[in-house]
């Protein structure tokens, strides 16, 4: 049996991993020396303009669109259930992405919470791909919170070691380092940044693989390859690449070991996840068709509107290059080495996946992140120029579909707005925050209104928010308006933007509907971001018509009641007879971003103590309890209060009372201190 650590044989059949060109089949396998040093300062150029330009990415969109959060980049979704340690993380769109996943699984990856599983779409499929995960909760010492910034630092870093080995391999094979600078903005790469995946890190682990089996360092290959399966179970294709390399080369044993011992780990891994989750251990993932059966609707999705979507043309340019390429490649077995090999299986997988991984570039091109880095280096070992650029071609199509996807990925973020205007609301978003509360700029405080709604109530009541805003500055401003709903964290909120020209006075009648298409209840957070503003609102009961009740200004922060402090509301009542239908219900909003624990004492006309209530707050959420005179189980109340206080250190809340006098009077909002009247008019 051949020891591991031989070193490749001359010949037709050896390794072309070392360098050389293809000529007539024939591979050169002279291993090169030293890399020149001119090659050295083209490797660490490359590397550094991938670094620079994925820092700007990266930078420019978490402090645009997310506050300057960079989990904002792990894409949580609005309506995706997550462990509480997320709470704080910004939302992006309801569903959001891939990311989210492996994040909650980077917080407990041994899969011993039951909320991580419940986290997870897919246990036996997401859970499969723990190696990243796994090693940034390692790094964290298993806490959490750290945990989800070293998974994104992860994923980020071995996706630019992976541009840095291909330029590295590049030089040491004597071709220029500079081919692999498109890969900086491959359209799989692209996605695995801006969506933090970790489909970056396998391909990092798989090259390496490629790589020290190129060198002869064959334990150490073997050791990387099942860290690069574990990473990502297609990264398999490249294991099995070498193990056919090795045994076309008449070396049995060897390929066998790099066929099985990778598996090892692998399958203990899916054993273990058998165990814990009690269900099979298919790994699931995309599944395969007959090749280009998604070829009309991939056409008709490209050309449906009146405009072409380009990221997705490229993206098909890119497959449809890949299949001839894959052609030219295969049709000579004597040039083929592991790199080769893998290429040839990368383009395999793409030409049966379905229709469902082909629906989007962002999907397929994770799956294929391999293709145009593969098609790189073997780009590069070709001797004739026109089958050199039939492989670079499809780094070029992927690189184009790459830069439309950022494209459109800085377009979202911008939102319609200048770039200047764009990093004036994120100073506003990243500027400093009172205790717990939001963001100001400039002085500007955030104002909140509360309670908001656009739903029934009881006795056939229909609760509506009329909403009043004035900008106050003499310049065009811009009003960040965030609906906070009920009894769910600030980190769920909905965002809408309203243009105000100087001076000018914007009204909505029924504000949760016309600014979100929203029905419930909660609190509205307004962040101006261009100058001072006047907010008035009112939530009403319209059943009986649009009553012309006073709207009443907008609160600030400066009336939170902080931890050691206790707010009084005053003027309460309750009747419990059905025909009085008298009722008061209290409201109270966390500026704090964690939970905070509150006490509501409820109090007759003489001072007795009625009853209380306890409960939790979430981060910068709200919560109305309603009727808090029948849960503390009085009677009849006239001029009652409720006393209200934070329990948690550290804790700093909003709080109001409203008092409902049956089902044609108009709601009493009474605020801590005084009643808030205002002589606003309602918008008309």
């Amino acid at each position: 049996m051949p020891s591991l650590r031989t070193p490749p044989r001359s010949g037709a059949g050896a390794p072309a991993g070392g360098g050389g060109d293809v000529e007539s089949g024939v591979v050169s396998t002279a291993i090169p020396g030293a890399i020149p040093p001119s090659s050295r300062r083209a490797v660490y150029a490359v590397t550094l303009v991938a670094v620079l330009f994925w820092a700007l990415v990266l930078l420019f969109v978490a402090y645009v669109r997310y506050g300057g959060d960079i989990r904002g980049l792990l894409c949580i979704g609005e309506n995706v259930y997550l462990p509480a340690v997320f709470e704080a993380v910004p939302r992006a769109g309801p569903a959001g992405y891939d990311g989210q996943q492996y994040a909650a699984l980077a917080t407990d990856p041994l899969l011993l919470k039951f909320d991580t599983t419940r986290a997870l779409d897919s246990p036996p499929y997401r859970a499969t791909r723990i190696l990243v995960p796994l090693l940034a909760w390692g790094l964290a010492l298993g806490k959490p919170a750290p945990a989800i910034i070293a998974y994104q630092l992860l994923c980020w870093g071995l996706g630019l070691a992976a541009v840095f080995l291909l330029a590295r391999w590049l030089a040491a094979d004597g071709r220029s380092p500079w081919w692999a600078i498109p890969l900086v903005c491959s359209a799989g790469l692209a996605a695995a940044m801006i969506r933090s995946t970790p489909d970056a890190a396998a391909l990092c682990l798989m090259l390496a693989a490629l790589w020290l089996h190129a060198r002869g360092r064959y334990p150490l290959a073997v050791a990387v390859a099942a860290a690069a399966v574990l990473a990502r179970e297609t990264s398999y294709l490249a294991v099995l690449a070498i193990a056919i390399d090795e045994l076309r080369r008449r070396r049995v044993m060897r390929a066998a070991v790099f066929a099985l011992v990778p598996l090892a780990p692998f399958v203990a891994w899916k054993l273990y996840l058998r165990s814990v989750l009690g269900v099979s251990i298919a790994i699931g993932g995309p599944s395969f068709t007959t090749p280009f059966a998604w070829v009309p609707e991939k056409l008709a999705e490209i050309f449906a509107n009146s405009g072409i979507a380009w990221q997705e043309l490229f993206g098909l340019l890119a497959i449809a290059a890949t299949m001839l390429a894959f052609i030219m490649v295969a049709s000579r077995p004597s040039a083929w080495a592991a790199p080769e090999l893998a290429f040839l299986a990368f383009c395999a997988l793409g030409l049966v996946l379905t229709y469902d991984a082909y629906v989007e570039t962002w999907g397929y091109a994770r799956i294929l992140i391999a293709v145009p880095f593969l098609a790189t280096l073997v780009a590069e070992r070709q001797s004739s120029p026109s089958r050199r650029w039939s492989l670079r071609v499809i780094t070029i199509f992927y690189m184009l579909a790459g830069l439309t996807m950022m494209r459109w990925e800085m377009r979202e973020a911008l939102n319609g707005r200048s770039l200047l205007a764009a990093l004036r609301a994120g100073t506003a978003a990243t500027g400093k925050a009172v205790q717990g509360g939001g963001p100001t700029v400039d002085g500007l405080p955030t104002l909140y209104v509360l309670p908001v709604a656009n739903s029934r109530g009881r006795a056939g009541a229909r609760w509506q928010t009329w909403l009043q805003l004035t900008n106050l500055a003499t310049t065009e401003n811009r009003v960040f308006v965030d609906l906070l709903p009920a009894g769910r964290a600030g980190s769920s909120a909905l965002r809408a933007t309203v243009t105000l020209g100087p001076g000018q006075t914007r009204a909505w009648r029924n504000t949760l509907n016309q600014l979100f298409g929203f029905s419930g209840s909660g609190a509205l957070r307004l962040s101006p971001l261009g100058g001072p503003v006047s907010v008035n609102g009112r939530t009403a009961n319209v059943a009986g018509g649009d009553a012309q009740a006073p709207l009443l200004p907008a609160i600030g922060e400066d009336r939170a009641i902080r931890t050691g402090e206790q707010a009084t509301l005053r003027g309460l009542s309750h009747d419990p007879s059905f025909g009085a239908a008298v009722r008061t219900n209290v409201g109270l909003l966390n500026l704090t971003a964690r939970r905070i624990r509150v006490r509501i004492q409820a109090y007759d006309a003489r001072g007795r103590r009625l009853g209380q209530l306890e409960g939790e707050l979430p981060s910068r959420g709200f919560l109305q309890v309603d009727d808090i005179f029948a849960k503390a189980k009085a009677g009849t109340v006239s001029d009652g209060s409720a006393v209200v206080e934070a329990i948690t250190p550290g804790g700093a809340f909003l709080a109001y009372a409203s008092v409902i006098r049956g089902p044609t009077a108009p709601v009493v909002y009474v605020f801590p201190e005084q009643e808030r009247e205002a002589a606003s008019p309602a918008p008309k």
